[in-house]
């Protein structure tokens, strides 16, 4: 009897984790927070990490996505950014790395590296139109004001339109992540 009872625990304490309850799905705040902490690199968006990658450009962008209008904006180069930030960017790029483009509201938009390296991308930190207090023009986004504080730093581009390529307000870090990461 002894023995039958010895042989029942250790049975039931290596029985395989098949049979034990499913782990529950993980949100996708969650796998965006995973994301965040095993990142190959990342690079955060800071006026003083903006200015180190260079000078800023004032360029318009042709009927933007947020204000559905020509808006004309002060803006740094993400490829220069990346550069700056990320030494290893072409190890990276040979990764076939994704980016995870981190915003304040949770909003984490993914794209390939190679996809945004050399597209004409800017992240545009405001605009002339208005002064340097105000930083952005108010803007409606689906019938409700947005303030110029939470557009922040926004994310536009040269030559292609949404939704082509990712264009999130907001900007806080970049995140650079293996190749296939995807969140669902």
């Amino acid at each position: 009897m002894k023995r039958s009872f010895v042989l029942t625990i250790l049975l039931a304490l290596t029985l395989p984790t098949a049979l034990a309850a499913p782990a529950p799905a993980r949100s996708k705040a969650q796998q965006i927070a995973t994301y965040r902490v095993h990142a190959l690199a990342h690079a955060a968006v800071t006026p003083a990490t903006l200015a180190a990658s260079g000078a800023p450009v004032q360029v318009t962008i042709p009927n933007d996505y947020l204000y559905k209008r020509d808006l004309r904006v002060n803006a740094y180069r993400l490829d220069d950014f990346l550069r700056a930030r990320l030494p290893d960017l072409d190890a990276l790029l040979a990764r076939d790395a994704v980016v995870m483009l981190y915003c304040a509201d949770g909003y984490a938009p993914m794209a390939k590296l190679r996809d945004l390296v050399g597209a004409g991308g800017l992240i545009a930190v405001g605009s002339p139109e208005t002064d340097a207090q105000t930083q952005w023009p108010a803007v409606l986004y689906k019938d409700k004001p947005l303030p110029a504080a939470q557009i922040g730093n926004y994310l536009v581009w040269e030559n292609f339109r949404y939704p082509q390529k990712p264009q999130p307000w907001g900007l806080v870090d970049v995140y650079v992540l293996p190749a296939g990461s995807a969140v669902k």
